[in-house]
């Protein structure tokens, strides 16, 4: 199984990627490595570099260029038996989070669109299989034990 991470190189990410590398082939995509996902290009990049990945996790946040790389992906891998792993956050189903702060109320609103998007294209598209984990407070051995379980207990890949 060959998985592909954004934001690999720091925090969650960085630690998910440590982790999955110990037991899978996996390939990381962030700033640090040259890949921006506000850029369209490297989008581009990414998507082209993950063609044959079975699991994108599309976890870095960088405004809407989160929702972005998932529609980008989804059109690329459309039709194909492939996961592609999202990560949310609670902060949209509390009411009260950001409602002082603007950069955290675009924040909310940002993690919003990637839960429309994916409610929208699991409505319209059998595949590419698209999941959401959503995260409440950042605890790494938490959140990797549960990202580790999708993968294994619910990314089930037909040998083809």
């Amino acid at each position: 199984m060959k998985i592909a991470l954004t934001g690999h190189s720091n925090g969650l990410g960085q630690a998910l990627f440590e982790f999955l590398s110990q037991k899978y082939e996996v390939i990381g995509f962030s700033r640090s490595n040259g890949y921006d996902i506000k850029n369209p290009v490297d989008r581009e990049k990414i998507i082209k570099e993950s063609k044959d990945c079975d699991i994108f996790i599309n976890l870095v946040h960088n405004y809407y260029h989160q929702t972005d790389l998932l529609l980008e992906l989804h059109k690329s891998w459309k039709g194909l038996q492939k996961y592609i792993i999202n990560i949310g956050t609670s902060a949209i189903d509390d009411e009260k989070f950001g409602l002082s702060d603007y950069q955290m109320l675009e924040y909310k609103v940002q993690k919003t669109t990637i839960v429309n998007m994916i409610t929208t294209l699991k409505r319209s598209f059998q595949y590419p299989i698209l999941k959401l984990y959503v995260i409440s407070e950042i605890n790494f051995d938490t959140d990797i034990s549960n990202l580790n379980s999708i993968i294994e207990n619910e990314c089930k890949l037909s040998k083809t």
